[in-house]
């Protein structure tokens, strides 16, 4: 089995010379043989290997003789050992986990913990091909894509840290390894009981359809997850290319273009919508079958104004062409701010932005979108900076326009347009913040020596206080 597992790890780069590797060794039998391989192959390819055990205390006396025969086994071949004490039940109560998903947190926790105290380039774990096939039917089971029929990689974790030397050889091999080998290592009495998918699969599923159907079937799940690996490797890089088009914006987050999604093959539609969906939440977690669906339909039909509802209060729309998104909260339209006097001279603060005004004698040399001067006289108010009301107008060199047509054939995206800050007297706009200026009370450059005029502008108040 030595030779098998060599030869998987060669193929796969998983042993480079000289490497730092942290073994996580429950004392079970494939633990327990990753680590005697490992330790065996340390001279020939000059590798730094340490053994971790994390006792989880779950299943009490049972967990703390596990961790204590590990520590013995490692200090009767002398290879050097970490142990880490946890109580996942606890953990698990005030988080509402799964006692599974908690100590698995838990126990990944205290591993990276200790690779990095103890700069280690690797992490090794021990799924073999049965683990493979049980996750592989796993997903189908509950429903997945390539990307999830790829299951486990030999090499995993966002740098490729994570090894899997064991995933080419079965359970059965390891197990007559380790007889031939004079080990005994220990039974975890949790994987015989029935509650659990995972130990349901192993147990009867798997078994059941070997039996009726297919005695290689776990053979034939872990080449499905092979072949899907390769291909899902392929669309990924597709999509990466695709992400560097003109189909996709980044002013204020990440916009799609949908004429150009439109154009994308079905796979790479399928893909674009999910990595969309990643770099919009920044969230590990994927999108439904369904839920992707909705998203792809939504940028086919293309209409302006339609919207969709998804997990994690997110709100995705159709503005103007382009596939927008963001938390609902953000764009909740009772969530409405009042009219704010502005401080002449002085600083206004409105919500999230502030307003500084000052009157000066020169104009500047250059102005941006975020700033305005004008000659404030024969206003019918004060000045203020509000959100929109019905009834505002605002004039135009082509004439006078009603705000809500402005914003319309401006092309701001519905959900922008409440939130936008204006400057205001009465109902008479003068200032849509970062779009349009009023040409009333224009600045008579002539005069600009003799009299002054009243200068905005207008921050975030973040980058204010940055």
């Amino acid at each position: 089995m030595m030779e098998k597992v060599e030869r998987f790890c060669q193929q796969h780069n998983l042993l480079p010379q000289g490497a730092g590797i942290l073994v996580a060794c429950s004392g079970g039998a494939d633990s327990l043989a990753l680590l005697m391989l490992l330790w065996q192959l340390r001279g020939r390819y000059q590798l730094r290997v340490v053994a971790a055990h994390y006792e989880h205390g779950i299943r009490g006396v049972e967990s703390q003789e596990d961790a204590a025969f590990v520590q013995s086994f490692c200090q009767l071949h002398g290879i050097p050992f970490r142990l880490g004490h946890g109580d996942v039940p606890a953990y698990a109560a005030e988080t509402g986990l799964s006692l599974e998903t908690a100590a698995r947190k838990l126990r990944y926790l205290f591993l990276e913990n200790i690779r990095q105290e103890l700069s280690l380039e690797f992490l090794a774990v021990a799924h073999h091909a049965d683990d493979q096939a049980e996750t592989v039917l796993m997903r189908v089971l509950r429903g997945t894509g390539p990307a999830g029929l790829a299951a486990m990689r030999p090499k995993s974790g966002e740098d490729g840290h994570i090894l899997r030397p064991l995933l080419g050889v079965t359970k059965q091999e390891i197990r007559q390894w380790c007889a031939k080998m004079h080990l005994s290592p220990r039974e975890d009495s949790t994987n015989q009981q029935l509650d659990c998918t995972r130990n349901l699969l192993r147990l009867r599923t798997i078994p059941n359809l070997q039996r009726e159907y297919n005695p290689e079937l776990s053979k034939a799940l872990c080449q499905l997850a092979e072949v899907a690996a390769a291909e899902n490797d392929y669309i990924k890089a597709q999509v990466d290319a695709v992400w560097k088009s003109p189909m996709v914006e980044w002013q204020n987050g990440v916009t799609l273009l949908v004429k150009h999604f439109a154009q994308l093959p079905l796979a790479l539609q399928r893909g674009a919508v999910r990595k969309y969906w990643h770099c919009l939440t920044g969230s590990g977690c994927d999108l439904s079958f369904v839920q992707a669906e909705e998203v792809r339909r939504l940028c086919l039909e293309n209409r302006t104004g339609s919207r969709l509802e998804l997990p994690g209060g997110w709100l995705v729309r159709i503005a103007y062409g382009r596939l927008r998104g963001q938390p609902q909260a953000a764009v909740d339209p009772e969530e409405k701010l009042s009219a704010v006097p502005l401080q002449i001279p002085g600083r206004t603060v409105w919500g999230s932005y502030s307003c500084e005004a000052a009157w000066l004698e020169k104009l500047p040399a250059v102005t941006g979108p975020l700033e305005y001067y004008l000659c404030p006289k024969d206003l019918p108010e004060p000045l203020v900076i509000r959100r929109r009301e019905a009834g505002d107008v605002i004039q135009l060199s082509g004439g006078r326009k009603k705000l809500k047509r402005l914003l319309i054939d401006d092309k701001i995206p519905q959900e922008a347009r409440d939130g936008l800050p204006l400057i205001a007297a009465g109902h008479e706009i003068l200032w849509v913040v970062g779009h349009r200026r009023s040409t009333r009370c224009p600045v008579d450059i002539d005069t600009t020596g003799k009299k002054k005029f009243l200068y905005l502008k207008i921050q975030r108040r973040e980058e204010h206080l940055s």
